[in-house]
């Protein structure tokens, strides 16, 4: 009898749990459960990153492959140096091999690419967790090869005080786009003005590169004494990093994860708007859905009734798309609150029910659309304070 395994292409062909609902009437009670309306059929998120879809013929979970996964997956099987889709006959092979080796020339050297942003007029009082935790919304920061926290830099004035000015390395050069994007004259706490004003982001000049190269020159003296054992850890912790984001560094042009396509908003409405009226669940939904369909194609839309922050995903099909709604949305305010919109990147955890969305099903979207809210309207349009 075949025994299980973990290797790369063994997650794809498991089958689902046996704890996973079956009975339809049911799937709404389940919070790992939405429905998609693009696609007509059923999700199911578990807690491990895994996504299964609802297949009506055989009335069971089917677990979704992305191109990606499969990619990774032939990747992950590939023998190096050989070409898999070519017969070749060994002594053939090898004589291609010493022709191909003469002829090809040193390839150039890829210039470097920045992953870094200075930012500036960070409260004095604040600490490095939570300079990590604003900024690792926007992107993977990248960890000290020594002792693997995070590679933040807090500077600090001659007294050895913080003096507001911190230097953050994406593991990703696509982060610091973002970063400014999101953040750059906002306040670093909300309603919290820093010491010069709002917090400003900018991708970091040359001067942080300098300071690299003096700290790379250190290290290479520190790896000449490194045992294997400390070089098998470096090695182990960039491939953690790259697997986290499901991004090869050889791949030409950047690839994403399927968080990269989850924008999430905050202050999309108040626990006390859904008591008063259960129906503003659908109707915020559809407002929501409505707007970002403006600006690219979207897969499914979940409101996370628990949420005191008023918490709202969208999932685009294109990542780009993702970006500009998250931009879009971050420049407005409902009900007097600003808007906090930014890319997943990687997974986040939310609270819903399902009782509240099961005593919507009898309910006429179209007789109640015409009801919706003036002030959610303006908000849409623009016009919200």
């Amino acid at each position: 009898m075949a025994s299980e395994t973990s290797g790369p292409g063994s997650r794809a062909g498991s089958v689902p749990s046996t704890s996973f609902p079956t009975d339809p009437s049911e799937f709404d009670k389940d919070p790992r459960i939405s429905f998609s309306k693009l696609d007509n059929q059923y999700i199911l998120e578990t807690d491990d990153d895994r996504e299964f879809m609802w297949d009506t013929g055989i009335k069971r979970w089917v677990e979704s492959i992305d191109e990606e996964l499969l990619r990774q997956q032939q990747e992950a099987y590939k023998v190096e140096g050989v070409d898999e889709t070519e017969a070749a006959h060994p002594r053939d092979r090898k004589k291609r091999k010493q022709e191909n080796d003469a002829a090809t020339e040193p390839k150039q050297k890829k210039p470097r690419v920045n992953c870094a942003v200075y930012v500036s007029s960070i409260p004095l009082d604040a600490t490095l967790d939570e300079v990590v935790s604003v900024f690792k919304k926007f992107g993977l920061i990248t960890e000290e090869i020594d002792t693997g926290k995070p590679r933040v830099k807090m500077y600090k004035d001659e007294n050895g005080n913080f003096k507001g000015d911190a230097l953050i390395v994406y593991f990703r050069s696509e982060s610091v786009d973002i970063a400014i994007q999101m953040l750059d004259e906002t306040d670093f706490r909300f309603g919290v003005t820093g010491p010069n004003g709002p917090m400003r982001v900018q991708a970091a000049d040359t001067a942080w590169k300098s300071e690299e190269a003096d700290s790379n020159q250190d290290q290479k003296q520190k790896q000449s004494h490194r045992s294997k054992t400390d070089q098998r850890k470096i090695a182990e912790r960039a491939k953690r990093l790259n697997e986290k984001l499901n991004w090869d560094s050889e791949e030409e042009g950047p690839t994403y994860s399927k968080y990269d396509h989850m924008v999430t908003l905050k202050h999309m409405f108040t626990l006390e708007e859904l008591d008063e009226d259960p129906a503003a669940i659908l109707e915020i939904k559809e407002d929501i859905r409505e707007e970002c369909e403006k600006i690219g194609e979207i897969t499914n839309t979940v409101l996370y009734d628990l949420e005191p922050e008023g918490v709202v995903t969208v999932r685009f099909k294109d990542p780009a798309d993702a970006r500009r709604a998250a931009e879009a949305f971050s420049k407005r305010k409902f009900n007097g609150v600003q808007v906090v919109a930014y890319v997943q990147h990687v997974r986040e955890r939310y609270r819903k029910s399902g009782t509240q969305r099961d005593a919507l099903e009898g309910i006429d979207t179209e007789a109640e659309e015409q009801k919706r809210l003036d002030r959610f309207g303006d908000f849409l349009e623009g016009k919200g304070t």
